[in-house]
């Protein structure tokens, strides 16, 4: 029986080959699956059978994308890989094979690991065989993509070299040929890219124009050859405005996009670059039909199929290309459907880094959609499209902690599965293929939620009228700088006012956060530092703080609530402390903090979930860590001093000094529902999930604090530097250490902006914990008194802000 399985089984995969169609080879999969099953690898034709699968299995990915057929590709071809010895001409099948899996794959989902091991696996197979020209010219293209990843010079300048002794190694007539030409002509132009040197612009386009004419007309591996050779002639057309170029270049891409259903993967790829030529002609020649079919073209890749990148690409080419078209409001659609799309980018199965790079690339968005909805008459629209897109991250994790008791009544079964496999997926595997696993597990569970009545909305983002519980204290104020226009979006539990902000302008919101990061992160902040920051609060109180108050009806000496939600830089800046503090201004009043007890929130959600029911159970045990010599570290003088008074004040744990240790700090945070920290703060910019509390034995970073979830936790005081300051570029995703205790529980969060005074700090500590039960209006009335004593060091008191309800 095993026998003729295997034997069918090959001789379809065999005839599959012959026609070369993706829907052949796919066809063929459960056969070879069979065949696999009942072959083990040490049969005479167990390799043969695994080999065969893992290129079905291949073929069927660029015939349907699905991306399940690489995973299990890969995984046949490592077993092969594994179990053959060097020299074996099958181990070097399944090693060319498992990179371009590999490859494929990193394509599709932009794991790193995948680029990494792709890399590894070809040199690993070049080592027995320097000469081989199709692993030199599969290397060639590796490095080429994981410079492009990486942008490290060194990748491509290796990529150029391995492409060149391919071509040198490689007979014109071999079968590869064309592969080969084409790889070495894709990292000229990426070398054009990085230097401007125009002739590798005009070698690599004629390598690449080489390598079209090379491929038969009818075969697949012709359209990426075709595709990088337009992208090459867009980039002549950009340096030397020679409109030969840029008529090929959509030449070619009209012709690819009515022939990518064989590798429909490719399809938004290939439309997204037509879209942006015909855009380029348009503006070039005044063309209405070219600018029309431009956003036609980036609608329909948006809405096909392909990488969702890919996808989101052609959706924010859309909105921005509509929004040059006519008014702003026309493209509301189109930024709502790239929000849409947000979500999906940062999908739970690639990693957090990943996650990180990916929504950099998309910092705007926010901003643009609100102005969009804004402009379109839509301010609740406005809201919800904020809270969709802001906070991406924070928002999955919140899905995995959300209450499901209606499922759990109606469907408990579903709800048990719900819940276990949540717990699996918070916090994220550390380990790609079982991350990707439990993600599309979660995927499928989730749709079959969404399919029974009355489930259709079930984690789906709120609607303002869900959203609006957020204002019962008092209204939300989103503050949005966008190129197009600047507005004050002020919620309430009537709905929501816009106030535009006519002193507001995005480029100069950039400039201030920047100028203010600056002199706070001087090593001496002295007179230049504290003017710098003087300054930068009076522009917020003129362009924000005293429109927005003044609208609300905040008086001098009033104690109005108001919850500040920023959009991008804006919101690195202390809009509390928004105002006019030099006495010889001769503007008493004119502050936020004269009128208003001010808190922020990243995210509405956040604010709903900070005001979550109390069971009144917790005892009022207060955790206090204090680390006033960590190794390594610069000396905190006055951490243990705060850490005594604090312990005198209130119940509970005190670990300090070696003692205050990760291990213990985490053992503990569940058993105390008011938490102290009196330590360094670490926060990178530019990986902003390192950030971290320096604790006796290391840090303690955020991805550890996130894997908790304290249902019963109150006041947490993170007395350290930079603490409620996300990162450059994901100024949106609010990823700071204050957010990270918000998600895992705690009502309130006291955090900071900059590096902050050892002696101010236990001031405003202190304050808190003489009423924990009123943390806003104690840090309110501690930062106060500070302004008042130190008006002309804002350095030392504008840092601290109060997170939650």
């Amino acid at each position: 029986m095993s026998d003729r399985v295997r034997e069918e089984a090959l001789a379809d995969y065999w005839r599959a080959a012959d026609a070369g169609y993706a829907a052949d080879y796919a066809a063929t999969v459960p056969l070879l699956r069979h065949a696999v099953a009942v072959t083990p690898l040490e049969h005479p034709r167990g390799v043969e059978c695994r080999l065969a699968l893992a290129t079905a299995l291949t073929a069927a990915f660029s015939g349907n994308a699905a991306v399940e057929a690489l995973d299990e590709a890969v995984t046949a071809l490592t077993e092969v890989a594994r179990a053959l010895p060097r020299g074996d001409p099958d181990r070097k099948v399944a090693l060319v094979n498992l990179s371009g899996a590999l490859n494929r794959r990193f394509g599709y989902l932009g794991e790193p690991a995948d680029l990494r091991r792709t890399v590894d696996v070809l040199r690993e197979a070049l080592t027995g065989e320097p000469y081989d020209s199709v692993l030199l010219g599969n290397l060639c293209a590796a490095l080429e993509n994981r410079y492009r990843h990486t942008m490290d010079p060194a990748d491509l300048d290796e990529a150029i070299d391995a492409g060149e002794r391919a071509v040198e190694f490689c007979p014109p007539g071999a079968g590869h040929y064309a592969h080969v030409v084409h790889n070495l002509g894709l990292a000229l132009v990426q070398r054009y890219r990085l230097h401007g040197t125009v002739a590798d612009l005009d070698e690599g386009i004629t390598l690449l124009r080489r390598a079209a004419e090379l491929l038969p007309p009818d075969v697949a591996e012709r359209i990426p050859a075709l595709n990088a050779l337009a992208r090459a002639c867009r980039d002549r057309f950009e340096k030397s405005g020679d409109p030969a170029d840029l008529d090929e270049a959509i030449d070619i891409g009209r012709f690819l996009l009515r022939n990518t259903g064989e590798l429909p993967y490719l399809a938004a790829d290939v439309a997204a670059g037509l879209g942006i030529c015909l855009h380029l002609r348009a503006e070039s020649t005044g063309s209405e039909s070219d600018s029309a079919e431009a956003v036609a073209v980036l609608r329909a890749a948006r809405d096909g199929t392909g990488p969702i990148r890919m996808r989101l690409l052609a959706a924010t080419l859309a909105a921005l290309y509509q929004s040059g078209r006519g008014p702003l409001a026309d493209a509301l659609e189109d930024y709502a459907a790239a929000v849409d799309l947000l979500p999906l980018l940062v999908w739970r199965g690639l990693d957090r880094e990943r996650h990180e790079q990916l929504l950099r690339e998309y910092a705007g968005l926010p901003s643009e959609v609100a102005a969009a909805a804004i402009a379109a008459g839509q301010p609740e629209r406005a809201v919800e499209l904020l809270e969709q897109s802001r906070g991406v991250l924070w928002s999955q994790l919140f899905e995995t902690r959300t209450d499901i008791a209606a499922l759990a009544d109606a469907h408990p079964g579903l709800a048990d599965r719900l819940d276990a496999l949540r717990t699996r997926l918070d916090p994220p595997s550390p380990d790609p293929d079982e991350r990707r696993r439990l993600a599309r597990e979660w995927d499928e569970l989730l749709a079959t939620v969404r399919d029974l009545d009355g489930f259709g909305n079930f984690l789906r983002p709120a609607p303002f009228r869900e959203l609006r519980q957020a204002t019962v204290d008092g209204p939300v104020v989103l503050v949005n700088a966008n190129r197009f226009r600047c507005d004050a979006l002020i919620a309430t539990s009537d709905g929501v006012t816009v106030l535009p902000l006519p002193g507001l302008d995005a480029t100069a919101a950039g400039q201030w956060t920047y100028r203010c990061l600056e002199a706070v992160s001087e090593p001496v902040r002295g007179g230049p530092a504290r003017q710098a920051v003087l300054a930068c609060l009076e522009w917020l109180w003129d362009a924000v703080g005293g429109p927005v108050t003044e609208f609300l009806g905040c008086r001098p000496g009033g104690r109005t609530r108001i919850w500040w939600s920023a959009t991008g830089p804006l919101s690195a800046l202390p809009l509390h402390a928004a105002g006019y503090h030099d006495p010889d201004d001769g503007r008493p009043g004119d502050s936020v903090l004269e009128r208003a007890v001010s808190s922020y929130t990243p995210s509405l959600r956040s604010l709903i979930h900070a005001r979550r029911p109390e069971d009144g159970t917790a005892p009022p045990r207060l955790l206090v860590t204090a680390v006033p010599d960590a190794p390594g570290a610069d000396p905190l003088p006055g951490a243990a001093e705060e850490a005594a008074r604090l312990a005198a004040l209130h119940p509970g744990t005190v670990l300090t000094g070696p003692a205050a240790t990760r291990t213990a700090v985490v053992r503990e945070l569940p058993a105390h529902p008011y938490v102290h920290f009196a330590c360094h703060g670490d926060q990178d910019l530019s990986a902003p999930s390192g950030n971290a509390l320096h604790l006796y034995d290391g840090p303690l970073r955020l991805a550890d604090l996130v894997a908790l979830d304290l249902r019963d936790a109150q006041v947490a005081v993170l007395s350290a530097c930079r603490t409620a300051l996300g990162g450059a570029g994901l100024f949106d995703e609010a990823i700071h250490l204050g957010a990270a205790f918000q998600l895992i529980g705690y009502r309130d969060v006291v955090a900071t902006l900059w590096p902050v005074h050892d002696l101010t700090a236990p001031e405003v500590a202190a304050a808190v914990w003489r009423d924990p039960r009123h943390p806003a209006e104690a840090v309110h009335e501690a930062v106060l008194a500070l302004r008042d004593r130190y008006w002309h060091d804002p350095v030392a008191w504008a840092a601290f802000a109060h997170l939650g309800r």
